[in-house]
């Protein structure tokens, strides 16, 4: 009998080793199917169906991983994500030049982890909870990493489960009881559900899904039958200039620019209307300093019986503010509101400019200088012979926390002025308004957007787009609303949901530290390497 000489020993079967490189690689491919799957799903493409199973490939994908392992693969479902939802970036380029390469990929990358935060954590309570905890543990910790990606002067709402459904109302009306993170709840809830159907191939997880679709989806088909109150109507209009971005902030065109304002605000008839409503930053000049400008807005203020509302640049000796003014029916101005939450990394705020200035990036940007905006002293509304008005400047409607503190003050309606025309025609457009609907319907308002070149729209209470205009096109909107004072639970209570979950999360968490552990399953052991010494060959 002789000995086999490990070094002419057959190597595995060509099949098995196949076999155990696609089984290495396809959790890899599931994470980030995962992130397509829901880049798919939001508005844009708005394949908003796809919501609702995007995130069962991930679950796959993280089934008895590790920690470290969940986290890298969230990661890479996050980054598919959100290379794919933010592609419109780009158009950022005549602006920013090369320099929005490296920061596109810093965005996707940073907002990737909190998908890879997700894995590694769900891979962690996933072999120490029962199945049934995990049913609520799993959809709780998605909930809390987005409100957490929300926080702070660097907060990022974009790319919400949420957004994706935005226009199957029925479902969405629970976000008048918490906010649109009950909806993100709701839908991580249904994929894992239909991910343990098809893991455990056990039929009752998808009827458990079926069943919490319908009672959602029948309790706001009820309240979408019910009646609004009859508060005194409210007549607007909104202008849609289509003022192109390369253009908007050169003052050689500043007597162009005011003439189609000037074309657009003629077709409104004398005493028609009581709020007109202009967009952001509309004229390459700063409007309230301007007297030969602000002079017309006041005449046709006066001359048509309306109130207006505008945005502008406007210079202080504290510096300059991104500011919103609403001017009366008399031509006296009411007030004014700066905004807050400026965009971070942009012309509004930028931090460690001076350091980027030093080192002399700036001269690369064809975008001018960076991070010049003060923010402004809080969240209030601006008040009006008819009520007050709450205005958010573009980039603050994304934020559920804002809507809600205007309200809190006595906000009957809610405005966002913007200008979306740095996006040009891309997915950003209908991402942005999917916001508004959501505002709209965690506040019971109406909700306003007046866009420079779209999306404009008007919003009602329970989240109908009544009117929208289309892109790249001047527009005027016009239609009735109402100033409304009925509270929804999401305003009079806030955040509570998020601290819900966080609550379940930390009961998860004790029970592991004291009862779990001992349940926990045990993960096999990285295989060693086979020995080579002769007493172990086998003959």
């Amino acid at each position: 009998m002789s000995v086999e000489d490990p070094l002419t020993r057959p190597s595995a079967p060509p099949g098995r080793r196949a076999a155990t490189f696609s089984m290495s690689v396809l959790p890899w491919l599931l994470a980030g199917l995962s992130g397509v799957l829901g880049a798919l799903s939001m508005p844009g493409p708005g394949l908003g169906f796809l919501s609702w199973v995007a995130l069962v490939p991930l679950c796959f994908a993280l089934q008895g991983q590790r920690p470290r392992r969940g986290l890298q693969l969230g990661a890479v479902a996050g980054a598919c994500f959100f290379a794919f939802l933010l592609y419109w970036l780009y158009t950022l380029w005549d602006w920013a030049g090369l320099l929005i390469i490296p920061g596109y990929l810093l965005l996707v990358g940073y907002l990737a982890l909190y998908w890879g935060a997700f894995g590694s954590f769900y891979a962690w309570f996933n072999r120490r909870l029962p199945v049934w905890a995990m049913v609520l543990i799993a959809p709780a910790l998605w909930t809390l990493l987005e409100f957490l990606r929300a926080l702070g002067p660097f907060g990022f709402t974009w790319g919400q489960l949420a957004q994706a459904t935005y226009r199957e109302l029925p479902l969405i009306q629970a976000a008048a009881l918490g906010g649109i993170w009950i909806i993100s709840f709701l839908i991580l809830l249904i994929n894992y559900l239909l991910y343990l159907g098809l893991s455990r191939h056990r039929w009752r997880y998808p009827a458990l899904a079926l069943i919490v679709l319908g009672l959602v989806w029948g309790w706001g088909a009820a309240r979408l039958g019910r009646p609004l109150s009859q508060e005194p109507a409210l007549r607007v209009a909104l202008i849609q200039p289509n003022i192109p971005q390369r253009l908007r902030g050169d003052r050689a065109y500043l007597s162009d620019f005011l003439a189609q304002y000037q074309k657009l605000l003629a077709r409104i008839p004398v005493g028609s209307t009581d709020l007109v409503i202009l967009p952001e930053s509309i004229l390459p000049t700063y409007v309230l300093h301007d007297r030969l400008i602000l002079g017309y807005f006041e005449r046709y203020a006066r001359e048509r019986r309306t109130a207006l509302l505008l945005g502008t640049i406007d210079a202080r000796p504290t510096g300059f503010y991104n500011t919103a003014a609403l001017l009366s029916s008399g031509g006296t101005l009411l007030g004014t509101y700066d905004k807050v939450q400026l965009v971070p990394f942009s012309t509004e705020y930028f931090p460690g400019i001076g350091l980027f200035n030093r080192l002399g990036f700036s001269r690369w940007l064809p975008i001018g200088r960076l991070g010049e905006l003060k923010r402004g002293a809080g969240f209030r509304p601006l008040e009006a012979p008819w009520g007050r008005l709450g205005v958010d400047i573009c980039f603050e409607s994304i934020f559920p926390r804002i809507g809600r503190a205007l309200v809190r003050r006595g906000a009957g309606l809610l405005v966002t002025i913007t200008n979306d025309a740095w996006f040009k025609r891309s997915w950003a457009l209908p991402q942005h308004l999917a916001f508004g609907v959501y505002r709209a319907i965690e506040t019971d308002r109406y909700f306003l957007q007046a866009a420079n070149t779209g999306l404009s729209a008007i919003v009602g209470p329970r989240g109908r787009i009544v009117r929208r205009s289309a892109v790249a096109q001047a527009a005027l909107l016009r239609g009735q609303v109402q100033l409304r004072a009925d509270l929804t639970p999401y305003v009079r209570y806030g955040d509570w949901f998020i601290y819900l979950a966080l609550g379940l999360l930390g009961v998860a968490g004790l029970w592991i530290m004291t009862v779990g552990a001992r349940h926990a399953v045990p993960l096999p052991d990285k295989p060693s390497r086979p020995s080579t010494d002769s007493s172990h060959r086998q003959r």
